[in-house]
């Protein structure tokens, strides 16, 4: 006997409220009985942390080395064979003949998850007995399924997948399975109508006075630098996204760099190096175990700039923008799953703005110390 799942028309991604279809081939090579062909969509959200040594010690059994969660957090299930509307008192076995038997399957993707209310079957010999309430000690999330998600070694994973089970009444004789896997990408949520709010995160900067500034090299010809004054220029760095903030993978970050200026000076500031990062932080938890795994996606990153930002003449307040031209072509990479929140794995973004600074004169720019500014945002 051999049993294999066929998909109709396969996507490289399901999302919310999808169908998907397909049909189970079960081969035969000679008479065989069984019970039941259940059909599941199932999904996982599993996480596994090792307990840590002087944890073991206090606890008393240090067997235990590891703490792990499993939710199902989509659970489906579908009996193509027999007929789910046969008649009352009719044989618990069927004897099917040799050769190919299909059965179709078509199942459609729920918007939430449903762990909560998941039930745990008890059977014997592929026979279900009784139903009974299942991850009662764990706690629970009701929201949008979360994306597929792994990488992270055994610690967490989510995965999706079809799976078909046939049941045969023989206790000599085992279940034969066979699955597929899925990945699974969420409905982005409806949006709010644009407006011209935005989110902001801001950080002053002070030059310091009386360093050197850095020049190319000078021929013997050239004149000496511009002495740079005692009062440096001061500057408001000002980094906004429209608000609500959301990204979209695959388009460009919608982003605004502003410097205000803060005080009377005469050189200019110039922007020298600017580098975009995507921050994915993600919390991982297994009964009383929690942490957090960063990961950084580097955007877009440049250096050896000179481009003048803040102009001597310029009064106090003034606001300079930054040519969005660096980075408003540069999308944001594909494999960056959506922001998520489930019952034992979640995960938020922030942007990091990475400002290398000057000032002085054209040509001779005193490089300030790089510093970041971040903004916490839904992906």
């Amino acid at each position: 006997m051999s049993v294999r799942i066929h998909l109709d028309d396969p996507h490289a991604f399901y999302t919310n409220l999808d169908f998907i279809s397909g049909r189970i081939i079960l081969n035969l090579t000679r008479e065989d009985t069984i019970s039941a062909i259940l059909v599941k969509l199932e999904g996982e959200s599993k996480t596994r942390m090792a307990i840590p040594e002087d944890s073991r010690q206090r606890g008393g059994d240090t067997r235990i080395q590891y703490e792990q969660e499993n939710h199902k957090i989509l659970y489906k299930v579908m009996q193509v064979f027999p007929s789910t509307d046969i008649a009352p008192g009719t044989p618990s076995a069927y004897t099917l003949r040799p050769g190919q038997h299909e059965y179709p399957f078509r199942f459609k993707f729920p918007f939430n998850n449903g762990c909560a209310t998941h039930t745990k079957s008890i059977g014997f010999a592929g026979i279900r007995l009784i139903d009974l309430p299942d991850q009662t000690s764990y706690r629970h999330v009701t929201k949008t399924l979360p994306p597929s998600l792994n990488g992270f070694s055994e610690e967490a994973e989510i995965r999706y997948y079809v799976k078909v089970t046939v049941q045969r009444p023989s206790i000599w004789k085992g279940n034969r399975r066979s699955e597929v896997g899925l990945k699974f990408l969420p409905i982005e949520p409806i949006r709010p109508p644009p407006s011209n709010a935005e989110t902001f995160a801001r950080r002053p900067h002070t030059f310091t006075a009386g360093l050197s500034p850095y020049t190319t090299r000078q021929s013997m010809f050239k004149k000496k630098p511009t002495q740079l004054s005692n009062t440096p220029p001061s500057v408001l760095v000002d980094a906004r996204l429209p608000s609500p903030a959301i990204l979209t993978c695959n388009e460009p970050i919608p982003l605004r760099i502003l410097l205000k200026k803060q005080v009377e000076s005469p050189e200019y500031v110039f922007l020298v190096g600017l580098q975009i990062d995507l921050i994915g932080h993600t919390k991982l938890r297994a009964q009383q175990l929690v942490k957090t795994e960063t990961g950084t996606w580097v955007v877009m990153s440049l250096t050896g700039l000179s481009m003048p930002i803040v102009n001597p003449s310029d009064p106090v307040g003034t606001e300079s923008t930054i040519d969005s031209t660096i980075w408003d072509r540069i999308p944001l990479p594909p494999t960056v799953t959506p922001s998520f929140d489930t019952c034992n794995i979640s995960r938020v973004y922030e942007v990091q703005i990475i400002v290398t600074l000057g000032y002085g004169h054209p040509g001779e720019i005193q490089v300030s110390s790089i510093f970041p500014v971040r903004m916490i945002f839904d992906h």
